[in-house]
């Protein structure tokens, strides 16, 4: 497992089961499915198409656009080899 953190001048390689420190994020409407996510900022050497995993809670109570952060987040994949960062105990926390 490693550890690494974010440095926007480089693209972060996404290993499965390696953790991203303080990832910045916003929540979203995605289209293909019309739900709330939440995904990576730009500039952080992140793909702003990942979907980040995170409380469903958090990510509805705050409008379109809200900013947030993240302790850390594991890079995942899901059964169909997608893949997806999960956060450090499900938590995002909204940046003033």
């Amino acid at each position: 497992m490693s550890v690494l953190k974010m440095n926007s001048n480089m693209e972060i390689p996404l290993i499965i089961g390696n953790y991203i420190q303080g990832v910045k994020c916003e929540n979203y409407l995605d289209p293909f499915t019309n739900r709330i996510r939440v995904r990576p900022l730009p500039n952080q050497g992140l793909s702003t198409g990942l979907v980040i995993e995170c409380s469903k809670y958090e990510r509805e109570r705050h409008p379109l656009g809200t900013k947030f952060n993240t302790i850390d987040c594991k890079v995942c994949t899901k059964p169909d080899g997608r893949i997806y960062l999960r956060a450090r105990d499900q938590m995002i926390y909204k940046i003033d």
